[in-house]
């Protein structure tokens, strides 16, 4: 399993296609629904992340890249 930035903010988390955020949405037209951002299929890790590079990054996980 890959191990994950705590602080990770990925483009799904705010470009409004969160399938956490849109949990209705998922269960209306029976799609898989994701309780927790662990389990998010869209997490791509720091290749995705918008801290990344920046002063808030605390680095890649090891597991990661």
């Amino acid at each position: 399993m890959m191990k994950r930035c705590k602080d990770y903010v990925g483009s799904a988390c705010v470009d409004g296609t969160c399938p956490r955020a849109n949990i209705e949405e998922y269960v209306e037209r029976c799609m898989d629904v994701i309780l927790s951002c662990e389990d998010c299929f869209y997490y791509e890790g720091c290749k995705d992340c918008f801290l990344s590079d920046t002063e808030y990054c605390d680095g890649p996980p090891r597991d990661d890249m």
